[in-house]
């Protein structure tokens, strides 16, 4: 979007804008209200519709956490419809996504459909906060260690739920532990990052002072691809020394033909990404734990001035069941 918006925007257009594309949400000021925008919208990627609403209301409310804010003032569902898709099929999956929103403490407030030749879902969120609790890609700091609070693997996990039966011999893999992947996978994208950044809200409060400088979260591009995002707004370098995956998946990810283990596996409603302050990184993986997310030290800001991340050459995998 940022690169098909280039000369169809202006600066002048976006005088009023405190945060413009290239975030994860768009950010205007009211005096000192901040008011976040988000959209989000995708096929299905699970058989079940009423859970396949709640992975989508996940992943179109992350980006609203990713920039810092938590009260999400509501969300308005975007549906694409088949001609001959049974209403009951459209009606579970809005059953899903609201579910999953009033869990957030919001809810469906609107929305729009359109008839399409498969279906869509997802939609546009609304969050408002304060400025000073807007955290955006471009603060990470030389000498922050960078946290992860879901393990990696989403896109080989649905890969492998879409293997034809004839063909489950080859992943030399027993039926027990390929459900274990499927469900873990469905787990990790219907578990909010309002939990995570909950848990950084408690430490930053405890401190004193924040302690998240830059923040996104990981989705379509994976790690290493929203790394580079973040290297790039910050000017500085990140190493990524960790890749925590879905046990499992770093197995099956080069059958799939999916750079996982490169850094670049899509993810959907993936955890977020934070530059940290170094001394406060075991201070919030404990707190992370406290509100039931994982938390992953997986890399750290080496040098200002750079704009790239990388893998280690000796990154280390670990399966994470």
């Amino acid at each position: 979007m940022e690169c098909l918006l280039s000369g169809v925007i202006s600066e002048g257009d976006l005088k009023d804008v405190y945060v413009g594309p290239g975030d994860d949400g768009a950010v205007v000021l009211r005096g000192d209200m901040a008011i976040v925008k988000t959209v989000d919208v995708f096929t299905p990627i699970v058989d079940d519709p009423y859970i396949q609403g709640k992975i989508a209301a996940c992943n179109s409310t992350s980006d609203i956490y990713a920039m810092g804010v938590l009260d999400i003032t509501g969300v308005l569902v975007i549906m694409g419809i088949p001609e001959n898709l049974p209403l009951e099929i459209s009606r579970e999956m809005l059953k899903g996504f609201q579910d999953f929103c009033r869990e957030e403490g919001t809810s469906v407030i609107g929305g729009h459909t359109i008839l399409n030749p498969w279906p869509l879902i997802g939609g546009a969120v609304i969050g408002v906060g304060r400025k000073e609790e807007i955290v955006t890609k471009g603060g990470a700091r030389e000498g922050d260690r960078i946290v992860l609070t879901k393990p990696l693997g989403t896109q080989t996990a649905m890969a492998l739920s879409r293997v034809e039966p004839e063909y489950l011999s080859l992943m030399e893999m027993e039926e027990r532990e390929r459900e274990w992947i499927v469900n873990k996978a469905i787990e990790l994208m219907t578990l909010s990052n309002r939990r995570g950044l909950l848990a950084l809200r408690e430490l930053e409060r405890e401190v004193g002072k924040r302690v998240c400088h830059a923040m996104t979260d990981i989705t379509g591009f994976g790690i290493l691809g929203h790394g580079n995002e973040m290297a790039r707004e910050s000017k500085v370098e990140i190493e990524i020394h960790t890749l925590p995956v879905i046990k499992g998946t770093e197995r099956l990810a080069p059958l799939f033909g999916h750079p996982l283990l490169e850094g670049y596996g899509a993810e959907t409603a993936g955890g977020l990404f934070m530059s940290v302050e170094g001394e406060y990184v075991e201070d919030l993986i404990e707190k992370l734990r406290k509100y039931g997310c994982y938390g992953f030290e997986v890399g750290e800001v080496k040098r200002s001035g750079v704009g790239k991340a990388y893998l280690s050459k000796d990154v280390k995998i670990v399966g994470v069941k």
